[in-house]
């Protein structure tokens, strides 16, 4: 998820808070010394009146104390456990695809009632300076205002736990998709520098050695010797010439040789 999807929760609250401001800095100027904020009709008399300065004062804290509440309410959101987050149909939201949406929509719901605190507080300096006099000092105008304020905090809580958390497969999917493809667009490094990692590996990558080493055979010019046409005879040794040439027909039987010297007496 990139900064900007993170921030957007709070641009309700800071567009109340610069509301509030400016009503604030405009009260500071315009209110009377003695502020009287509800007016009792039938004696005549007020039930909270206070100085400007006090007002003003009293106005800052709570714009303060509403803005402290509202960031440490979203980080206890943002870093507690899933499994100690209440939330409606837990067995969906509660899986891992769906968390992220589930702690998207708390931080929007949780930001609107932070900005809608906000409006209630300039509301009520707006109406103090138009009230002081005239047929708008009435006891029943800051009355309606807180009402309709309170009714508008309870009714969208009882939407958050009811409707605000609906399972939707297929909205969730295509938002857990899309933040999906810009972390991993934001994550990838540039084509060069995947080039020039892959080079410096396989440059620094010492050669494979062959698991196997081949035998060296000796070439020699010669051709090897033909194997011998008589049989019991050595391959490559020569052929013994004998006295009587060669033989070409049957062998004869034995003769013994004649001795030399006649016979003897």
């Amino acid at each position: 998820m990139n900064l900007v999807a993170r921030l957007r929760p709070a641009v309700p609250v800071a567009v109340a808070l610069v509301g509030v401001l400016v009503t604030l800095a405009v009260a500071s100027r315009v209110l009377p010394g003695r502020v009287v904020m509800v007016h009792l009709s039938e004696t005549g008399g007020s039930a909270f009146a206070a100085s400007r300065g006090d007002l003003v004062l009293l106005g800052a804290v709570l714009v303060v104390g509403i803005v402290v509440t509202w960031l440490v309410s979203a980080l206890f959101l943002a870093v507690t456990p899933v499994r100690h987050v209440l939330v409606p149909h837990a067995a969906f939201w509660k899986k891992p695809p769906n968390r992220a949406e589930m702690r998207r929509r708390y931080a929007r719901y949780l930001a609107v009632a932070t900005s809608a605190s906000l409006w209630f507080v300039a509301a009520l300096f707006v109406l103090a300076m138009v009230s002081q006099s005239g047929p708008l000092a009435a006891w029943w105008l800051p009355a309606a205002v807180s009402a309709a304020y309170v009714l508008f905090v309870l009714g969208g809580l009882v939407w958050v736990f009811t409707a605000g958390f609906t399972p939707t497969p297929a909205g969730v999917s295509a938002r857990a998709a899309a933040s999906d493809q810009e972390a991993r667009v934001a994550s990838r490094p540039s084509a060069s520098v995947v080039e020039t990692t892959r080079s410096g590996s396989s440059a620094a990558r010492p050669p494979r050695a062959s698991p196997r080493p081949t035998a060296e055979t000796p070439r020699t010019g010669t051709a090897p010797p033909a194997p011998s046409a008589r049989p019991g005879r050595a391959p490559g040794r020569p052929q013994t010439p004998t006295g009587d040439g060669p033989r070409t027909g049957p062998p004869r039987p034995y003769q013994p040789r004649p001795r030399s010297g006649g016979p003897r007496g």
